[in-house]
Formats: C-alpha cells, sequence, structure tokens
C-alpha cells in the first residue's frame, strides 16, 4: 500500500538562480503586483543565491523603494510588507 503524503517542496522555478535571473522575475512580480502570490518563490530564489548576490539584490530592492517612483510602493511591500528584510538568511 502506497502513501499519498508528499513532503513539501520548494516552488519551482525555470531559471537556475542567479542574480540576474532572480533580479528579472522579481522585476516582473513588481510590475505585476503579484507579490502575495510570488513571495515564496521569491524568498526561495534568494536563498539559493549565494550571500553576496542576495546583499546585492536586497540592496537593489532598497533603492528601488527609494527611487523608484512607480515601483516604490509594491518594492516597499515586499521589503517591509510581506517581510523580506526580516528574515534570517543564514541557513540551521
Amino acid at each position: 500500500m502506497s502513501s499519498k503524503w508528499r513532503e513539501p517542496k520548494a516552488p519551482k522555478s525555470a531559471k537556475p538562480a542567479t542574480y540576474e535571473n532572480a533580479l528579472a522575475e522579481i522585476l516582473v512580480s513588481l510590475d505585476y503586483a503579484n507579490l502575495d502570490m510570488d513571495f515564496p518563490r521569491i524568498v526561495h530564489w534568494l536563498r539559493q543565491l549565494p550571500t553576496g548576490d542576495r546583499d546585492r539584490l536586497l540592496g537593489e530592492l532598497e533603492a528601488i523603494a527609494a527611487t523608484d517612483a512607480i515601483r516604490r510602493d509594491d518594492a516597499t511591500y515586499l521589503l517591509d510588507g510581506l517581510g523580506l528584510r526580516r528574515i534570517h538568511w543564514e541557513q540551521p
């Protein structure tokens, strides 16, 4: 008898986790305001990045939140409302 229980899996990403791909996907999410639905995927992409790239990408998001008139509200919501800024990135 087989069990129908499945181990939870991280959301699938069609592209490899690189800085450029993650930034492009996050910008698409900002443009189309799918942040609530895309948040788990965004966290997954960021966890796959090396620490330096992840920090650089978070810096880009902070710059967008501070300077981009079109994406400002969504970037701020992603960082503060959904809590991207509060995540502890180092794995235990």
